[in-house]
């Protein structure tokens, strides 16, 4: 080969095998290095979230840091709809190793009003979902923050496990409280869902351990946990399982069966819990539950005792503890008073109450009669009866006098949601039918505005653009 010619084919090959990558190397990483790159990938990363979420998923930073790793910063979760923050996480770490995936949290952050959201992602997006859950997954956190609109609550090393079988996923989370000591036995929640079976079903189990869980963080995602006020705590086990049931047609589906047994629930605010309620009480009141086994529509057994060390009582209550309860008033108390005890052992089983007065069996109260279930002034006031009662019986305590007498069974509970009774009191001139736009008035001749605005009989369509002439536009009516 002439010199020439072997010169040409070197510098050719130079160029194609060394200075040709070189060039589409470097401007490889000067595409990956540029803003607009930078942007597509994270546009892309937030459109993958938002599919497997359900989320609006948005994020500040976005950095692989290793072929196996990746690091999200300032991730913010809001309502696909109404775009409300749902929570934030300053950095997710992301780590996919061969058969196992590392999920690390640092400061995440959740709204208390959005926790059902988030349980539908953990749910219903991910442990529903076999193809989520094909290898183990590891998660921690660090310092999750649960806010509400009255409080906060922080949880420290948050450590958690997905474990992948044959016929069920379980996730098994154990955590600890802010400023609880680090030795004692930390609260574990485990969920388990089984696919061996006609109906899958999901049952989630959780203990407290040592701990005593506050419950005022839990005020903004259902009313129940606000009226209980803001130092209630909760101590013992409680487990969510789903059961098989039928409804009334005969299809078969499933129903979340509630067991509390063996747990505690104190510091209860009687004071918050009456407050709209016509009989006020204020004080103190722990539950224990020795048995607590709740069907939604079904099957109640609940078994348990009531104390509350001292507190005020309205005087209006004793007389309906003695009508609708069965009790027995040993003297007549004209005002609102200061009590000393309140101890009542519960059973409610099959729709059927029965209670048993517990002071006597309380320290410093011995010399109580038996089955006194309010003292005062060392002195008993309320006595239980032995006989049982209807548990529909206990609603009376907190209806309002105006409130009328509605028959209730299992037929007529499915209609309670369109035959609504009066907000209140009805008059001597309340008939069916009443024409709108004719006052009404009360027993003392005054007219009476309460009621709601009734809806017109005639309903308006889409109303038009008006007219050029500014002449109001025609309306059509069904």
């Amino acid at each position: 080969m002439h010199e020439r010619t072997m010169r040409a084919v070197a510098r050719g090959l130079f160029v194609a095998c060394c200075a040709g990558p070189t060039c589409v190397t470097l401007l490889i990483i000067l595409v990956m290095w540029s803003p607009w790159y930078h942007r597509r990938c994270v546009l892309a990363t937030e459109a993958a979230l938002a599919l497997q979420t359900g989320l609006d998923v948005r994020i500040g930073s976005l950095e692989r840091i290793s072929p196996t790793t990746w690091q999200l910063g300032d991730v913010q979760l809001r309502d696909n709809e109404t775009k409300q923050s749902i929570g934030r996480v300053r950095i997710v770490s992301w780590v996919q190793e061969d058969n196992r995936t590392v999920v690390r949290l640092s400061q995440p952050e959740i709204r208390a009003e959005f926790l059902n959201d988030v349980w539908d992602l953990v749910h219903d997006r991910f442990l529903c979902r076999p193809e989520h859950t094909l290898n183990p997954i590891r998660l921690a956190a660090d310092d999750l923050t649960i806010q509400s609109a009255h409080s906060q609550i922080t949880i420290r090393d948050l450590d958690g496990t997905i474990l992948p079988d044959e016929k069920q996923v379980t996730a098994m989370l154990s955590c600890m409280l802010a400023g609880e000591r680090p030795d004692i036995e930390p609260m574990e929640i485990e969920i388990t869902r089984r696919r061996d079976e006609g109906l899958p079903r999901t049952t989630v189990s959780l203990r407290t351990g040592e701990l005593n869980a506050p419950l005022a963080w839990l005020a903004g995602y259902h009313t129940a946990f606000e009226k209980l006020g803001g130092d209630a705590t909760f101590h013992g086990a409680a487990k969510l399982t789903q059961v098989p049931s039928r409804d009334r047609g005969g299809n078969a589906g499933l129903e979340w069966m509630l067991d509390l047994s063996s747990a505690r629930i104190e510091n209860i605010d009687l004071a918050r819990m009456t407050e709209f309620l016509p009989h006020r009480l204020a004080g103190q009141a722990s539950l224990q539950l020795n048995r607590c086994q709740i069907v939604p529509g079904g099957m109640v057994d609940v078994d348990g005792v009531i104390q509350v060390a001292g507190g005020y009582i309205s005087a209006s209550l004793l007389p309906r503890l003695a009508e609708d309860l069965g009790c027995q008033l040993t003297t007549a108390v004209p005002e609102d008073f200061q009590f000393d005890l309140i101890a009542i052992d519960f059973d409610l089983y099959d729709g059927k109450l029965a209670m048993e007065g517990l002071c006597n069996g309380q320290r410093g109260f011995e010399k109580m009669p038996p089955g006194t279930m309010l003292c005062a002034g060392g002195q008993p006031i309320v006595v239980t009866g032995p006989q049982q009662i209807a548990a529909t019986q206990l609603m009376r305590l907190f209806a309002a006098p105006h409130s009328v007498s509605v028959p209730v069974s299992g037929q007529t509970l499915e209609m309670l949601w369109l035959l609504q009774p009066p907000r209140g009191p009805l008059t001597l001139n309340d008939t069916v039918g009443g024409i709108p736009g004719v006052p009404r008035f009360g027993e003392s001749g005054h007219p009476v505005n309460e009621d709601p605005p009734r809806i017109s009989g005639r309903i308006s369509g889409f109303q038009s653009a008006p007219a050029p002439n500014g002449t109001p536009p025609q309306r059509a009516y069904w």
